[in-house]
């Protein structure tokens, strides 16, 4: 990061703001404005023109449009805490406001577009940001995506400025069928995150984006040439062209950006998610001091998945079967009986089917007093049989048509691909009358005792046409999920104590979130609680040893919001690895599988090594659930209680073969312990050294070690001949 020239024009006035440890210079320059970022050790981020540009929609094309008219720049410092630039774009009938401002401990950015003239304007892209040179402002610059520094589907996204100059970068996508109108990217050349950390390792700048009204990320715009750049923050569009309703303004409308902020920090990338965790959870994106989740048993692994077979349902999802279900549950130790699909009438459909299952209040209260259980379910978007009315359902073409069911691309070996009809059907998530009934539909099943419910596959496969329904033609991503959230906090206003886990509703499955992280959740004034842990439920081992499920270390780090996953022990290992994997990076967790959907038999052996662990487990669960996570690297991960004594340390061999051994040193108080007390330690041999306990761990293969550190209970030895004397604990290894 290099320091920016020294000639520049004069006569212009340099308004100066000081905020987030950084310093915002403005100087006109023949009438523009040139804007330069840096901290306040001199370092400079960007010392180039900012840059205002879009790309406006005319006809069938687009024209780009670059720079602001400068007899309209007019640049003002109306408080000490803030600076104002205001505008009218070059050629483009748009005006702009751009309002730096002191927020806290953050440099705050926002950027309005309105529209001038007698008609609507219409906007293909957007490149507002910080102009910066990769080969001078950022030379020796590391760019660390947050909260996903590794995406879902193994992606590392931590780049150097040589990788953004030769374009080794790229997004983690996950589309349906790509052929479907409404999924085409407005990010392929871009880089997208919540966040991101620009870092030379010894200090950083972390730049995020906010925005709990409109689904908006934090780009990163690498600029090619022989000069090559980089424009960051700003403003500018991503996934389905997103912020949707800043596509088009009608005469006078205004649209405001969701903010950005800054903060310099000395350190490296982890300091920068430090950072990012405190924002979030200062905004109520985060979990109550007394949340505790049930650990679920989930029935679908050994029952089985049968969609709307009413043969199949009728010989293996019965009363019968899941009170075999309950009983699994409650030897595990389990607190919950989840049901997934097999409960309804018609999968999707929402409606209990009491001919096979009984009413649900009875099963409800069965579970409760013969088996300590709550009952949890699942409900969806789509439907497995042609249940609904015809003008239910989502209208692809703005001619109507008669219905189809969706089409799915398969490749086949030694054959050109074909399209064949989905197995569902899919009502607009948007249509009024199908909301209507499907609350009501919810609340007669959730009001019967219910304590958990998961909101699945409503994932989006592009736009609705229907004129009727009630929403814009064509209807948008942005509006499906709003649609979804609607359902869930009327669900959740009907029945305040319901625990919801709602998965993305566009992209809910696995490469990559399609809504930020914190879009609408909160357990205060979000509509919904829980995030899904990443469809690590199938081959929960796999998605560990291939470094997918490694991106719940980073999720941990940079978020408390809660996630809910449940994992089958079929696709587990003896040592239970992946309960404990699970466990330490999903605080509402999930298991079943005695038997898997892949075996007739029942795996007794390995039951009882979960019982093992699960008894473990809950002796421990509040430092899983709702402490402190501290990532020490992405196999150990400490756990602790704020303002209690002691805490949890979790370990990892991933290695099939060979035993490892790890030292691993704790600060007494990061633990809140001292050396004026006794530490007792469980699990590993421990040393102390000054203010820190040495923890020597030594971890079988494909093992998890599990660690706890304690205050000792009074009485010899003393505390200065633990100081001297290394302490053998007692080890346990997966449970």
């Amino acid at each position: 990061m290099n320091q920016p020239p020294t000639n520049r024009s004069p006569g212009s006035a340099q308004p100066l703001l000081e905020a987030g440890g950084l310093r915002l210079e403005v100087a006109l320059e023949g009438g523009l404005p040139r804007i330069i970022l840096g901290d306040l050790q001199g370092r400079h981020y960007s010392s180039g023109p900012y840059r205002y540009g879009v790309v406006e929609s005319r006809g069938e094309g687009t024209v780009s449009r670059r720079g602001l008219d400068p007899a309209t720049v007019r640049v003002s410092a109306p408080t000490n805490d803030s600076l104002e630039i205001v505008a009218r774009m070059a050629e483009a009938p748009l005006a702009i406001r751009h309002v730096f401002r002191r927020s806290g401990d953050f440099l705050e950015e926002t950027v309005a577009l309105s529209a001038l003239g007698g008609e609507a304007v219409r906007l293909a892209d957007f490149d507002f940001g910080f102009d910066a040179g990769l080969e001078t402002d950022l030379s020796g610059v590391q760019f660390v995506a947050v909260p996903y520094r590794r995406q879902p589907d193994g992606k590392v996204h931590h780049y150097s400025a040589e990788d953004l100059i030769e374009g080794r970068f790229s997004n983690s996508d996950w589309r349906n069928d790509p052929a479907v109108m409404g999924q085409d990217l407005a990010d392929t050349e871009k880089l997208r995150s919540e966040g991101w950390i620009l870092t030379d390792g010894s200090r950083g700048l972390l730049c995020l984006k906010y925005n709990p009204e409109h689904i908006e990320y934090c780009l990163l715009r690498p600029q090619p040439g022989p000069a090559p750049g980089l424009v960051f923050g700003g403003a500018g569009l991503a996934l389905y062209s997103e912020p949707r309703d800043a596509t088009e303004l009608r005469p006078g409308e205004e649209f405001t950006f969701g903010s950005t902020y800054y903060r310099a920090y000395q350190g490296d990338w982890p300091e920068g998610y430090r950072i990012f965790k405190a924002f979030m959870n200062a905004r109520g994106h985060n979990l109550p001091p007394d949340y505790s989740p049930p650990v679920n048993w989930n029935e679908l692994f050994d029952v089985g998945w049968y969609h709307s077979n009413r043969e199949l349902l009728s010989r293996h999802y019965t009363l019968e079967a899941l009170l075999h279900e309950a009983e699994k549950a409650r030897q595990v130790g389990a607190e919950l009986l989840y049901l997934d699909p097999g409960w309804e009438i018609v999968e999707g459909t929402t409606l209990w089917d009491e001919e096979r299952l009984g009413p649900v209040r009875q099963l409800s209260e069965m579970l409760r007093a013969e088996y300590g259980l709550g009952l949890g379910y699942r409900t969806i978007g789509r439907v497995y049989r042609d249940e609904f009315p015809r003008e239910w359902y989502v209208q692809r073409t703005p001619e109507p048509q008669p219905y189809e069911r969706p089409l799915v691309t398969l490749a086949l070996e030694n054959a050109e691909p074909v399209q064949l009809p989905v197995g569902f059907w899919e009502p607009c998530s948007q249509c009024e009358e199908w909301q209507r009934e499907k609350l009501r539909r919810i609340l007669a099943i959730t009001s019967q005792g219910m304590k958990f419910m998961m909101f699945d596959e409503f994932d989006w496969r592009g736009p609705c046409y229907d004129l009727n329904h009630g929403h814009p033609v064509p209807s948008t991503p942005e509006g499906h999920v709003r649609a979804v959230y609607w359902l869930i906090r009327e669900a959740r206003r009907l029945g305040p104590d319901l625990l919801v886990e709602a998965h993305d509703p566009v992209w809910p499955w696995f490469a990559a979130r399609y809504t930020p992280t914190y879009f609408r959740q909160g357990f205060e004034e979000g509509d919904y609680q829980e995030n899904w842990g990443f469809e690590f439920m199938w081959d929960p081992i796999e998605d560990l040893r291939s470094g997918r499920a490694l991106c719940l270390y980073y999720y941990n780090l940079a978020y408390d919001i809660p996630l809910y996953d449940h994992i089958t022990m079929e696709a587990d290992n003896d040592n239970a690895l992946s309960f404990w994997w699970y466990a330490s990076t999903v605080r509402h967790l999930g298991i079943g599988g005695k038997k898997g959907l892949n075996s007739p038999d029942e795996n007794e052996k390995r039951f009882q090594a979960y019982a093992k662990a699960m008894a473990r487990y809950l002796a421990l669960k509040p430092y899983f659930v709702r402490g402190e996570f501290i990532g020490i690297d992405e196999l150990t991960h400490l756990h602790v209680l704020p303002g209690q004594p002691g805490g949890v340390l979790v370990a990892f061999n991933l290695d099939k073969e060979r035993q490892v051994s790890r030292e691993v040193v704790v600060p007494l108080s990061q633990v809140n312990l001292s050396r004026k007390g006794k530490v007792q330690v469980e699990g590993a041999d421990f040393e102390l050294k000054g203010e820190d306990v040495v923890l020597r761990l030594k971890i079988p293969a494909e093992s998890a070690l599990v660690v706890t550190l304690r205050a000792a209970a009074p009485g010899p030895p003393t505390a200065e001949a633990v100081a001297r004397t290394p302490r053998k604990g007692r080890g346990t290894v997966g449970g």
